[in-house]
């Protein structure tokens, strides 16, 4: 496995402002009725090829690693992802590194 970077100020800010017009974008299509809308403080997240669905708390936007992640899908997919945000990454190893984040961070 590699080393992994933190992300910089430059970076982070970089993937703020199209990530946040891609959630506006997924948020509108949940409330056209298609699919469950998440509690507050929250948002979907698709993962790996079967896209299986995930809802994960807001707060993990601004960790590193999960910054990491979204530049992975950017790079992958691009910000006009039309059926939500989806994260390149093996099911196991995202719900890993949430449950590490969300631990360390508590």
């Amino acid at each position: 496995m590699g080393i992994i970077k933190i992300a910089s100020k430059a970076q982070t800010e970089r993937v703020a402002a199209p990530l946040k017009q891609m959630l506006k974008r997924c948020s509108t299509l949940l409330k056209k009725g298609k699919e469950d809308v998440p509690m507050k403080g929250h948002f979907a997240v698709y993962v790996g090829k079967s896209r299986a669905r995930h809802v994960i708390p807001i707060t993990l936007l601004n960790h590193p690693i999960f910054q990491m992640m979204l530049q992975e899908a950017e790079e992958e997919f691009g910000f006009r992802q039309e059926r939500g945000i989806t994260i390149p990454c093996d099911q196991n190893i995202f719900l890993f590194l949430v449950d590490s984040i969300s631990y360390i961070s508590s």
